[in-house]
């Protein structure tokens, strides 16, 4: 008696109407679970299957026989076959479906409809800059995020808002003296600008005074690059100098790897590779966990000329772009994990 009621129990819980009658919510998140199509009209798909009006005379003895059997499927008082297993979902959760397959397919629909970039044919504004120095080595130029644009003329840095369109004189450097590279911090909060007299001044973005300097090279800084609270700088005298700014001592390391000048800095998007460029014609990457003169992560000598161009791609932090001067003329990929040469496209001309 109860291995009967046992049967009948597992009987009723594992029939297709316990599982309909069943208050359990379900979820299908994404589409690769067959639809319910049988649910949906089952009486009109009947209809059209025994309804010998629209459908041709059936001329074989095994059409007869399949529709004999679709006429003798036992159905309920709602029209649900009982012999049909109804394939459903897994048990909603208390936790948000996260429909990732929906996502990825409605990202795919927003990529193909997005029109290309169409880039100016003209300038849309034109600024005087007298003044402007003609040096390959230099880096005198740079966007913030603030959209406030740092430029050094002869011996001055100035700041030109593009929102507002103002301009306003930032400092002045000494006799002799000019500003040889200019560099906005990641939050456009601090302006770094290295001078042609070795030194390095801080600048407050919101005030225009000066914040602190930074000593430590022999010779022009011709090169900044930002990563976090770390102000890494190159220089004439063949040096790289990572800075703590948040340190009183701000020197963390001093690599000297490079036989030129090195005019080329550039983190990587995760911040964990510099890459370098130099008047010696060699890219060398670093590991910023492992910095020091006998420790480059590797040494790419592909160029014939000074590298200062450096850009690392924006989405593969593993895809670094190099340019050199006027006698190499290439624009170089490299794949950063490996140290090989992806692609290497002539341009004819420098890349500065």
């Amino acid at each position: 008696m109860d291995v009967e009621c046992d049967s009948r129990i597992q009987s009723d819980w594992y029939s297709p109407t316990r599982l309909h009658d069943s208050p359990v919510e379900y979820d299908f998140p994404g589409d690769r679970f067959i639809p319910n199509r049988s649910l949906m009209d089952l009486d009109q798909a009947h209809g059209v299957l025994t309804n010998r009006k629209t459908q041709p005379p059936c001329n074989t003895k095994s059409q007869i026989e399949y529709r004999k059997k679709l006429e003798n499927l036992t159905l309920d008082s709602e029209g649900r076959p009982f012999q049909m297993m109804v394939f459903r979902g897994s048990p909603k959760s208390s936790r948000k479906p996260s429909h990732l397959i929906d996502e990825m397919r409605h990202s795919d629909e927003i990529s193909i409809h997005k029109p290309l970039r169409r880039f100016p044919k003209s300038e849309s504004r034109i600024l005087d800059a007298p003044n402007l120095k003609q040096d390959f080595y230099l880096n005198i130029m740079e966007w913030g995020k603030t959209n406030i644009l740092a430029v050094a003329l002869g011996t001055k840095i100035y700041l030109w808002n593009a929102d507002n369109r103002r301009v306003e004189e930032l400092s002045e450097a000494g006799e002799n003296d000019y500003p040889a590279s200019v560099s906005w911090s990641e939050d456009g909060k601090m302006l770094a600008a290295g001078y042609r007299g070795s030194t390095m001044q801080l600048y407050d973005a919101e005030s225009l005074k000066p914040v602190r300097s930074l000593n430590g090279h022999q010779r022009r800084v011709a090169s900044i690059a930002w990563n976090g609270h770390l102000l890494t700088t190159g220089s004439g005298d063949r040096t790289i100098i990572n800075h703590d700014v948040r340190a009183r001592n701000s020197i963390a390391c001093c690599i000297k790897a490079h036989r030129g000048e090195v005019c080329g800095l550039k983190w990587s998007s995760t911040g964990n590779i510099l890459a370098s460029g130099g008047n010696d014609n060699l890219v060398y990457l670093w590991d910023v966990c492992k910095m020091s003169s006998m420790h480059h992560v590797y040494r790419l000598n592909d160029h014939r000329a000074a590298v200062k161009a450096l850009a690392w791609c924006p989405y593969n932090c593993n895809v670094l772009a190099s340019g050199g001067g006027l006698a190499d003329g290439s624009l170089k990929i490299w794949n950063t994990q490996k140290g090989t040469c992806i692609n290497s496209i002539d341009t004819k001309a420098q890349a500065s």
